[in-house]
């Protein structure tokens, strides 16, 4: 029983020091970074004898004696990992799909937070295992000048066997436990259901990337990293949004409909309702909708099947989508390759299923506008009003504005400008944000 006391006793006095230790190392965070003010404040710390440290997006789950250990050994590791996890939470990295390779998806976020954690080049942030991740780091950035996870874990996926051997570890990089991450918090307890913490992330790291871009004034790792992964998911959702078509729907509007006055009408006059209840309700709905694909070759077939799969995604949460949609996909390099026209579910399933890559030549994007209009003409588009087209921009485009809305979707990093027609919308994406399996939701 005495021992007992004593052991409880123990973890008591363990639990208020390492409480103390991680209030200092957030307050040292705050004074050094005050931009991370809202990202720590969505964080709470939850004692769990069963983990090390690891974060879920709601808790940072520590073990007392793990933290004193660290404490003990090297003071400014738990300032350090405190910030490495938070910084996972800010670049969304725990919020991850479930076909990800799990090993190589680890090892990039650890590389992704750490390479900005040794930009920022702090003392309070210093320690022992930031000069073993060198070597590899800048193997990375001869390839990778922007160190995003989605991108190094790609460049990770590529590497032959023989080459993975200096990848394998993760223990110069290690600041935390994934395993939180992947469908439940740590120890088994369930993620905060009430909340959308993906959503919560998204909101502080936008807030995040505006106070440093007025903080800062300048480049550096973290201005890149916030901006390469709220611009791309976010802004071609936004950017679908100018392809929706107003029109009445049949439904009825609550918004619209008063109950009182058609209720006291028919008390009033027995089965007359002063108002009848509204039927239409206007709203932004997708009818005929045209995905072109440039197949010359220069991208590859994953990549466009990834394209049209978000594309599609993203359009299908468009309420009663699948009502009445009418949705052409075509093929083309310098000529038609391959049309399919889309009407359910079961016809994109089944396209995606099959799909296969027809073309391999030259780039001229005139036959599709060719082959729309002749859609339009023989009203098998009656309502068309936007046309994408995936394409790397080098090509020879129409002489002049189509009757409909056109969006270039460049597949590239946007380095460098590709000129479009000033009657066309523009919009760059990386082959790494295509091929994030997070990138349509």
């Amino acid at each position: 029983m005495a021992e007992g006391n004593k052991t409880g006793n123990q973890l008591e006095q363990a639990q208020e020091i390492a409480t103390d230790i991680l209030v200092l190392s957030r307050n040292q965070l705050l004074v050094n970074l005050r931009f991370l003010d809202r990202a720590i404040a969505g964080i709470r710390f939850v004692s769990d004898l069963e983990v090390t440290f690891a974060a879920d997006g709601r808790n940072i789950y520590y073990s007392p004696w793990f933290v004193l250990n660290l404490y003990q050994t090297e003071q400014t590791v738990v300032c350090r990992n405190m910030l490495h996890s938070i910084l996972h939470c800010v670049f969304r990295h725990p919020f991850v799909g479930k076909e990800i390779e799990k090993n190589a998806w680890n090892l990039a976020c650890d590389i992704a937070v750490e390479a900005v954690i040794n930009e920022l080049n702090l003392p309070v942030l210093s320690c022992r295992r930031a000069g073993a991740q060198k070597a590899l780091t800048e193997v990375i950035k001869e390839d990778i000048p922007v160190m995003t996870a989605e991108r190094i874990y790609h460049w990770l996926l590529e590497k032959k066997p023989e080459d993975r051997e200096m990848i394998e570890s993760r223990v110069p990089f290690t600041g935390d436990d994934h395993s939180a991450w992947y469908g439940s918090g740590a120890s088994g307890r369930a993620v905060d259901m009430d909340v959308d913490l993906e959503k919560l992330w998204e909101d502080i790291s936008r807030r995040m990337e505006t106070e440093l871009e007025v903080v800062l004034g300048e480049e550096n790792a973290l201005t890149q990293s916030l901006r390469d992964i709220n611009r791309t998911r976010h802004d071609y959702t936004e950017f679908l949004k100018h392809f929706g078509v107003h029109g009445e729907i049949m439904k009825l509007s609550d918004e619209e409909f008063d109950n009182n006055y058609y209720t006291y009408g028919l008390e009033l006059y027995g089965n007359i309702p002063l108002i009848e209840p509204l039927e239409y309700r206007d709203q932004n709905k997708i009818r005929d909708f045209v995905i072109a694909i440039d197949t010359s070759g220069s991208v590859e077939g994953e990549v466009v099947q990834k394209f049209v799969q978000h594309t599609h995604d993203i359009l299908a949460k468009q309420e009663n989508f699948y009502t009445k949609v009418n949705m052409y996909i075509i093929q083309c390099d310098d000529r038609i390759r391959d049309a399919v026209c889309i009407t359910d579910k079961d016809d994109f399933d089944n396209y995606i299923r099959d799909m296969e890559i027809k073309g391999l030549g030259e780039t001229d994007f005139r036959p599709v506008f060719e082959y729309v209009d002749e859609l339009i003409a023989e009203r098998k588009l009656t309502d068309l009003r936007g046309l994408l087209y995936f394409t790397d921009g080098k090509g020879i485009f129409p002489g002049e504005k189509p009757d409909y809305d056109v969006a270039f979707i460049i597949h590239d990093d946007g380095l460098s400008d590709v000129w479009t027609p000033d009657w066309a919308m523009k919009l760059y994406l990386a082959e790494d944000d295509i091929l994030d399996d997070r990138f349509g939701r």
